[in-house]
């Protein structure tokens, strides 16, 4: 018996986000070091979003080079930054 998979709205809308939307207005980098999740745990916080990441190795990605695109579009709008603190990108207005 295989089990179902239950995608919550925010994980379904951070997916199908990744794939739509444009982050040419996205600015800033990566700062895992700084970025934490808003239970103040440090270290890689987009990959602790709605789970931990099973490539999450001692709060540091194990598979960088070859992430996901959901994982390297992130933060993929301004909302997304609303799940994480000291995020190290930013939107620049227009």
């Amino acid at each position: 018996m295989s089990k179902r998979v239950k995608l919550s709205k925010s994980k379904l809308g951070r997916f199908i986000n990744s794939y739509n939307n444009d982050l040419s207005n996205r600015k800033g980098f990566c700062t895992p070091d700084n970025c934490e999740t808003l239970d103040e745990k440090k270290g890689a916080a987009c990959c602790k979003l709605s789970y931990t990441c099973p490539a999450l190795k001692h709060n540091e990605c194990s598979v960088y080079s070859i992430r996901p695109r959901n994982c390297r579009v992130f933060p993929s709008n301004e909302d997304d930054l609303k799940l994480v603190k000291n995020c190290g990108y930013w939107w620049k207005k227009d």
